[in-house]
């Protein structure tokens, strides 16, 4: 008997002068790790977009990478709520670019 549990860990590291690391996991048999770098150099901005999904408003916190046709969404399967948005995205702006 398999047992899939719906677990799922997202992550945002900041490293002043250095940049960002992306990490998203889920707890379950098929799924795997993905864990991204992305150097201060590259990153052009941060950004709070909001998508509608239904009669419903999205936040998500979204990287655009110099070079990159599409940005990175951090958090893509947890969308937190938008003051946890705009929280981390104040966190992330003081970092980076001040």
């Amino acid at each position: 008997i398999l047992s899939l549990r719906l677990h799922t860990t997202e992550s945002l590291l900041v490293l002043r002068g250095l940049g960002i690391q992306t990490s998203s996991s889920s707890n379950t048999y098929l799924s795997s790790s993905t864990t991204r770098f992305i150097p201060t150099e590259k990153i052009q901005d941060i950004l709070v977009n909001e998508a509608f999904r239904g009669f419903e408003v999205r936040y998500y916190l979204v990287v655009v990478v110099e070079g990159e046709e599409e940005v990175v969404v951090v958090f893509p399967r947890l969308l937190p709520r938008r003051d946890i948005v705009e929280r981390v995205w104040r966190g992330c702006r003081a970092c980076l670019f001040e």
